[in-house]
């Protein structure tokens, strides 16, 4: 098995990256109102290293799935409060599912929220999205409130309370020897000091 890399975003990454969440999104087609606008949106993911940190999971190579982490005071929903962290678009190749790049990826973020000193993680997602759904409440996100639906697909807020980051990210398994996490490169969208 090819082993997990988790790293910053780079430019390079841009078509790989938005390829991935459109292929990840694609089986909830018939689940939202006005598909086409809503996946052109979620076939931008690349733009959002303008409000976040983009880390990328790249197994042999190729980019198998990506996530953001919006740190305390980055732009972001309303449905936040300012000084927390938020995990969004978590996306993994349909092709490199059942791997361990989701779990991956939420530690990345988690570990990112933990170094900024915000009092919670919050993200939103939706009951039609299970496996990402299971894996929130498997480690401790707790369901806050409904949301309004979006394009017809109900979501609700989640939160993990920063004291409970690291139970998260034992239940996570984060000594795994499959993943290791690279610094992005300096210069690069991925890395805070370039912006």
């Amino acid at each position: 098995m090819n082993a997990t890399t988790i790293r910053g975003y780079v430019e390079t990454d841009h078509a790989a990256v938005n390829a991935v969440a459109l292929a990840a999104f694609a089986q909830y087609a018939g689940d939202y109102d006005d598909w086409p606008t809503f996946s052109a949106g979620i076939g931008r993911m690349a733009d959002l290293t303008a409000d976040g940190d983009l880390l990328v999971a790249e197994r042999g190579g190729v980019v198998a799935g990506a996530v953001v982490h919006v740190g305390p005071g980055r732009p972001r929903s309303a449905i936040y409060p300012d000084n927390w962290s938020v995990i969004r678009m978590l996306v993994v190749d349909p092709a490199a599912r059942g791997g361990g790049i989701g779990r991956a990826l939420v530690a990345a973020t988690l570990e990112r929220a933990r170094r900024t000193d915000a009092p919670a993680v919050g993200l939103h997602t939706s009951p039609i999205m299970a496996t990402a759904l299971r894996l929130y409440e498997s480690i401790g996100f707790l369901r806050e409130h409904d949301l309004p639906p979006n394009r017809g697909v109900p979501y609700a807020r989640f939160m993990l309370p920063a004291a409970h980051i690291p139970a998260a990210l034992v239940k996570l398994g984060t000594a795994s020897c499959h993943r290791h996490v690279v610094p992005a490169k300096a210069g690069t969208q991925g890395s805070p000091a370039s912006r």
